[in-house]
């Protein structure tokens, strides 16, 4: 297996909804899925998250997906960054939706990086085989419909992925494009049957619900989607628990962690 940033999916193809299977099957484990995810594009030293550093390295280290994190800014673009102010990740203080994206781009996202858009992101990953992982940030201003122009504008409905924060949401993408994958960021344990009937594609749980109930994998699989779950800075012992519970997809932000895991 290749060294990469990490995001691991293991379950055999039968559990695999098709359309995802076919996308994000790991190439070297025939009957087995799995699917390698940067979180925030890869939070690594010397690439500032969700920057187009860290996407190049995800692409360069073979990943098969990055995600990233869209918003709206006052003048309609779609931009990469994932809290509602620039405060934390650039030298600039406000909110996304209150700056144009001029405005934005005059900011440093760190070491003289910029804050990417939307149609940039896709231009990098255009020809690598790399999906992107949309967390579509719940803003007044972002233009879902901009999000799917711009997508099909790259040829890219098959190499992106709709994470859905609400079934509004949800319901909006499947509807401006069914073709979309979707990915439901739920909030609740309890949302896991709401947004299966709403038709998503991939289901989302924390790790911390799978601990509790370690039944949780297998009831979402029952309902014929497979399971992902954002793990961010969790050891090596903590991965290889969440795969031996049946979870097909880890987000990770730690690459180093790859090794261990082969």
């Amino acid at each position: 297996m290749k060294s990469l940033f990490i995001a691991m999916v293991i379950l055999p193809a039968a559990f695999m909804n098709p359309a995802v299977a076919s996308q994000t099957g790991d190439r070297d484990r025939p009957g087995q899925s799995v699917v390698f995810v940067a979180h925030r594009g890869g939070i690594v030293p010397g690439a500032p998250e969700n920057t187009m550093s860290a996407f190049r390295e995800a692409i360069k280290q073979g990943v098969h997906a990055i995600e990233v994190d869209l918003r709206g800014t006052k003048d309609g673009a779609v931009v990469i960054m994932h809290d509602e102010t620039v405060d934390r990740t650039t030298n600039g203080r406000g909110n996304v939706t209150d700056l144009t994206l001029a405005e934005l781009k005059r900011l440093d996202a760190g070491q003289g990086e910029r804050i990417p858009t939307y149609e940039e992101v896709l231009k990098i990953v255009a020809g690598t085989g790399v999906t992107v992982l949309l967390d579509i940030k719940t803003s007044p201003v972002l233009n879902k419909s901009n999000v799917v122009r711009l997508t099909e504008k790259h040829n890219a409905v098959l190499n992106v992925i709709v994470g859905a924060r609400n079934l509004e949401d949800l319901r909006a993408f499947k509807t401006l494009n069914p073709n979309l994958r979707t990915l439901g960021f739920i909030r609740r344990i309890e949302d896991i049957e709401p947004f299966v009937q709403a038709g998503v594609d991939i289901i989302r749980l924390w790790p911390e619900w799978i601990h509790k109930d370690p039944g949780l994998v297998k009831r979402v699989h029952r309902l014929g989607k497979p399971v992902w779950t954002t793990a961010g800075s969790a050891s090596c012992e903590e991965l290889e628990a969440l795969i031996q519970l049946g979870v097909n997809g880890i987000l990770s932000d730690t690459p180093s962690l790859v090794d261990s895991l082969k």
